[in-house]
């Protein structure tokens, strides 16, 4: 089994990592350039091309009270020909006051895969969270579109022991064509984005979601308003690169806002 564990805490008001664990593949390294910036910046390093048949990943993060942490990957997450499967499970607790997000390469399931995931993240009252995810319909290049024997990925989100939002992605190319009406079309990556914040309106977040992706060529989304502070968008494209960066964007200007809200809150408790 390979594991990463990642904790945070402060220190004179910036989110540190406090403690980290990792067997192989995995190397957890700090990327953030600014050192005074609140929010820490992390990335998963890995040493493997991708899930082969048995690998079990397990991920454990724990955001504590009033820090502030991204993670980020390396690079595409490969699913290899599993006849036995694949699976991944990952676990995220936000504190109170505290903010994560999360937005992982895009995964590609190769022709005979077999992978299951399972995500589940609880909120305090007060916590934020942006969460995204990207799926291709595998090596469309290689003549491998929906050539993968399942790919499923469940999402659970709780708000103070709530279930609040909950994603079961399900697809198994054998049982439907996804390339018929209703299904993906003529689009072969899909991506889905979650942003809950109590700290600012769901009205800006769709405006600054609505206004990025609006900019992109060959692409449809839809947004759904989840709460008064929470939406969430689904995306279709043909590239995943194209997705990944437009999300990117995205995560990085609600990055960049939550850095600058924790930089005024530590110089009004300096004055």
């Amino acid at each position: 089994m390979g594991q990463y564990s990642v904790e945070t805490s402060l220190y004179r008001e910036v989110t540190i990592l406090k403690d980290t664990f990792f067997t192989p593949p995995f190397n957890v390294v700090e990327v953030r350039e600014d050192k005074s910036n609140p929010l820490l910046e992390v990335m998963i390093m890995s040493s493997s091309p991708g899930f082969f048949n048995h690998d079990h990943y397990k991920i454990d993060v724990n955001v504590k009270k009033e820090t502030l942490l991204n993670i980020q990957t390396q690079s595409y997450q490969r699913v290899y020909d599993t006849p036995d499967g694949a699976r991944q499970e990952m676990n995220v607790n936000i504190e109170e006051n505290a903010y994560f997000s999360h937005l992982p390469h895009p995964s590609v399931p190769h022709k005979g895969a077999i992978f299951n995931s399972k995500n589940t993240i609880n909120l305090a009252a007060n916590s934020v969270l942006v969460w995204g995810e990207i799926l291709a319909c595998g090596r469309k290049l290689n003549g491998e579109s929906f050539a993968f024997i399942k790919y499923n990925s469940l999402t659970e989100i709780y708000r103070e022991g709530k279930l609040f939002y909950k994603d079961n992605l399900y697809l198994k190319p054998s049982a439907i064509d996804f390339k018929s009406i209703g299904q993906y079309e003529e689009f072969t990556y899909q991506a889905n984005f979650v942003s809950i914040d109590p700290f600012h309106s769901v009205k800006e977040h769709i405006e600054l979601m609505t206004t990025v992706l609006a900019e992109e060529e060959d692409m449809i989304f839809g947004v759904s308003k989840l709460s008064e502070d929470a939406c969430a968008i689904r995306v279709l494209g043909n590239s995943g690169e194209q997705l990944f960066i437009a999300l990117k964007k995205i995560r990085i200007q609600l990055d960049n806002q939550a850095n600058a809200l924790r930089k005024k809150e530590i110089e009004i408790k300096l004055i």
